[in-house]
């Protein structure tokens, strides 16, 4: 009985976080340690990298 309660409550608390997702966004990269920690983590993927310095740079994305 127990586990069942536990998995409403987590899609209860995924459903009510969907919901606001974007205040929940804006919340975290309101502030500049995670803001900082994001972009470092999105960076060290290399595809959104190239895309991003593509774009930085004027050359354009490039194809995946």
């Amino acid at each position: 009985m127990g586990r069942v309660l536990s998995i409403l409550a987590i899609g209860m608390g995924g459903y009510y976080l969907f919901q606001k997702r974007f205040r929940v966004i804006n919340a975290v990269l309101g502030n500049s340690m995670m803001r900082r920690f994001f972009v470092r983590s999105l960076m060290n993927i290399p595809a959104i990298r190239n895309r991003m310095m593509g774009s930085v740079f004027s050359q354009g994305p490039k194809p995946i």
